[in-house]
């Protein structure tokens, strides 16, 4: 059976996403830059490509700031030290998705916490597998199902959940109440084709130098957590017939690589990263994605 848009985003999703853009988000709040890269619609800020070392301002939340849903099922077991991260809004009064970290604890107690506690509330292990960065297990109750993967980093581990009223989990489409309709990219797109899908949440930014220096052509702000903008433009691709390759995580920038092939058959790559020295940037607030053309280089 072809797996669903949902199932295959979360997949492609338990490949990269490390607890390091959660547990960076836990210190002490970026201080604001005299510089600022700003979305290009804005006419009343100034920016400017040639200036590497600046600031994109946007409304990121703290990740300590993050509360559970008022009606999140008590069923479901939570250590003491778990840190609730992004909340994204799913169809139904009942069905969730979120990501938590827990940190400087290693995948092997949490999944010793999980196994015991899982049980002991009535849940019961369908499905479960190691992954390349971690662990996942699809799990079932009498009201209901979840997926849950896991993935491990030197600070901790990052639990990626989807949970749902029993019969609904397959029916969620990811994030679909927050991930906005993707436009095209016109004419202003470089060597991307214009119809190369780009959800309306990416605002276009100018070009840090550094980054054009590297061959990247395009660059957006994303105003929320690196791994929801991995979401959200992902989700935009896969609707739009794009295909999306394996993902690659750099260890020593904490940036992310997504491949992708067009259904016209052009290639290329988006860098995600909420690391400011990658892009040549004083801070980020949220994420910044930028597009390169061609295959990635190994």
């Amino acid at each position: 059976m072809k797996p669903s848009l949902f199932s295959s985003i979360l997949i492609k999703l338990s490949i990269l996403v490390t607890v390091v853009a959660l547990l960076a988000a836990c210190g002490a709040p970026v201080e604001e830059s005299q510089n600022e890269v700003v979305p290009q619609e804005d006419p009343t800020m100034e920016s400017s490509s040639e200036n590497a070392q600046t600031e994109m301002n946007t409304s990121g939340a703290s990740f300590e700031e993050q509360e559970l849903p008022a009606n999140f099922p008590e069923a479901f077991p939570l250590p003491d030290y778990a840190k609730v991260g992004s909340t994204v809004d799913m169809p139904g009064e009942n069905s969730f998705r979120i990501f938590l970290a827990f940190p400087e604890v290693t995948l092997e107690e949490v999944l010793t916490y999980y196994h015991h506690e899982l049980q002991a509330l009535g849940w019961t292990v369908e499905t479960e597998a190691d992954t390349s960065l971690g662990y996942k297990m699809d799990i079932t109750h009498p009201e209901y199902e979840a997926k849950l993967d896991f993935i491990k980093d030197e600070y901790g581990i990052v639990l990626d959940l989807a949970l749902a009223p029993q019969g609904e989990l397959e029916e969620i489409p990811g994030s679909s109440e927050t991930l906005s309709e993707s436009e095209g990219l016109g004419e202003s797109g470089g060597d991307f084709p214009s119809n190369f899908p780009v959800p309306s949440r990416l605002s276009a930014i100018d070009l840090p130098l550094k980054l054009a220096e590297g061959g990247y052509q395009l660059a957006f702000n994303f105003p929320d957590m690196a791994e929801l903008a991995i979401v959200e433009l992902s989700t935009g691709l896969m609707t739009g017939g794009w295909e999306i390759g394996d993902f690659e995580f750099d260890s020593m920038t904490a940036s992310y690589f997504m491949p992708f092939t067009g259904p016209n058959g052009f290639q290329g790559y988006a860098l995600i990263t909420a690391k400011p020295d990658v892009a040549g940037l004083d801070t980020i607030s949220g994420s910044l994605i930028a597009l390169h053309p061609g295959v990635m280089e190994e």
